[in-house]
């Protein structure tokens, strides 16, 4: 009797286990699916509820030496590397000098006005030329994507003084 109770249960565990199997095979292939639909057909994310970027030490107006360390803010979103498709994330971008780019489609990569943080990074040091320059903080998702709609801070307009290379990572 006892055995027969031990592979009752056993047998109950086991097509619990392969339900659960089964399904998180089929949600992951879903995700996958639409993952590759969204990236196919160029659609943007829906932007984080609340989200908001800026510049945490860094104001209009400001004279600043180069390089300048520049501290990205978020609200209401995290922060993930790009390629890594996670709800409510992404990673930030810096404009540099007002760079023209298509919003609906992926950001480019070889813009050096486009300065992409791919590793999730949350600051980094920028130098600039000296001279009158303006930034502007994107939010983009994990296709190098701005969201929909656009999560992106105020522009700002900085003075660099002394001398100073290209604008760089």
């Amino acid at each position: 009797m006892r055995a027969a109770l031990v592979l009752i249960t056993f047998v109950a565990a086991t097509g619990i286990a392969l339900a659960d199997w089964k399904s998180d095979l089929k949600n992951a292939a879903k995700q996958q699916a639409g993952a590759k639909v969204e990236q196919t057909l160029g659609l943007a994310n829906p932007a984080p509820a609340g989200a908001a970027v800026y510049f945490i030490n860094l104001k209009t107006g400001a004279t600043i030496a180069s390089p300048v360390l520049i501290q990205f803010g978020l609200k209401a979103a995290g922060v993930s590397p790009a390629g890594l498709q996670s709800t409510d994330t992404g990673h930030h971008v810096v404009l540099v000098d007002d760079p023209q780019f298509d919003a609906t489609l992926a950001l480019p990569l070889d813009n050096p006005k486009i300065i992409h943080f791919d590793k999730g990074q949350t600051e980094t040091a920028l130098t600039l030329t000296p001279g009158s320059h303006t930034l502007q903080l994107l939010f983009a998702d994990w296709k190098q994507q701005s969201f929909n709609p656009s999560v992106q801070s105020e522009k700002i307009t900085v003075t660099v003084s002394g001398g100073a290379a290209p604008a760089k990572k």
